[in-house]
């Protein structure tokens, strides 16, 4: 095969890497700046700019999926996430047909790309590959907001026993986490949770409405225990004080068991990557000089 036609095909297959990649991040978008409770105006996402008011169009289509079991378990999977761009539904529904049409698109590219005619291999190939990306999109933003809620819980902990043991309320300790708490989905589900309350609902409900929406097992039990003991007349600042210990404790317990998996999950990037590197620089210096007979 001629050299000029090999480097086309590199440059082609480089090219067609790169797409996919900028592709991919730019629906990841960071996922601190997409997650929002509300329907959002201003889109930043380019992608999304293009892709979601198609899916609105499309959304019809779906509007009575809400009230199948699939789209209840999706449901639940958007609040958990924080309602990116403010998705209903029917409009992620929607959106995977959008996901498969850019994916039927790139591989169309691809093929003319590498075979110079539209092979259905590639067109089927770039179709699978773009339809996981949403859900994968949205269990990512579901973790990422899961793992941040998490690591707030202890410095907002403090900010309410502070505040419950200085003489304050409980609902007025809400608004001190909400006005100097640290900007995250936690601050922003207590602000929503005191709004419920300020509109007249009850606090226990408010806050157990919290608790299944962010579905996080450390934040249900401490919600619980807070409901119980005011319930049970019991003192609110001892319950926040222990509660706050047990969450630094797990916190760490937890870091310590991140840092021990390290070593194992450096294992595979070692052999696949830098070993096998490593042999070529080493190996083919004195191959190179065996097959010329210069180590005899």
């Amino acid at each position: 095969m001629d050299q000029h036609i090999i480097i086309f095909y590199v440059i082609l297959a480089c090219w067609g890497v790169a797409t996919f990649l900028l592709t991919y991040l730019a629906m990841i978008n960071r996922p601190e700046a997409i997650v929002r409770q509300d329907r959002e105006e201003t889109i930043q996402n380019a992608v999304m700019k293009v892709a979601l008011p198609l899916a609105r169009m499309l959304a019809p289509l779906h509007q009575n999926a809400i009230n199948t079991p699939r789209g209840k378990d999706l449901n639940r999977m958007l609040t958990r996430a924080g309602r990116p761009f403010g998705l209903t539904v029917a409009e992620f529904m929607a959106l995977r047909y959008v996901a498969i049409a850019a994916g039927a698109a790139f591989g169309w590219a691809i093929s003319i790309g590498f075979t110079g005619e539209a092979s259905p291999l590639y067109i089927i190939g770039g179709m699978g590959l773009f339809t996981i990306l949403p859900g994968s999109r949205l269990k990512g933003a579901v973790e990422w907001r899961r793992v941040r809620i998490f690591r707030d819980m202890p410095y907002v902990l403090d900010l309410l026993v502070l505040s419950t043991e200085a003489g304050l309320d409980f609902s007025s300790a809400m608004n001190t986490v909400i006005e100097k708490g640290p900007t995250g989905p936690l601050v922003d589900e207590f602000r929503f949770a005191h709004q419920e309350v300020t509109l007249g609902k009850s606090r226990s409900d408010s806050l157990r409405t919290m608790a299944e929406r962010i579905d996080l097992p450390e934040l249900t039990s401490f919600i619980l225990a807070l409901i119980q003991a005011e319930q049970l007349g019991a003192s609110i600042g001892k319950i926040l004080r222990i509660m706050s210990e047990q969450m630094r404790i797990k916190r760490f317990t937890m870091a310590e068991e991140m840092a021990g998996k390290v070593p194992v999950k450096l294992m595979a990037p070692l052999f696949v990557c830098i070993f096998p590197a490593s042999f070529l620089v080493l190996g083919v210096p004195i191959y190179l000089k065996a097959a010329s007979g210069g180590l005899s």
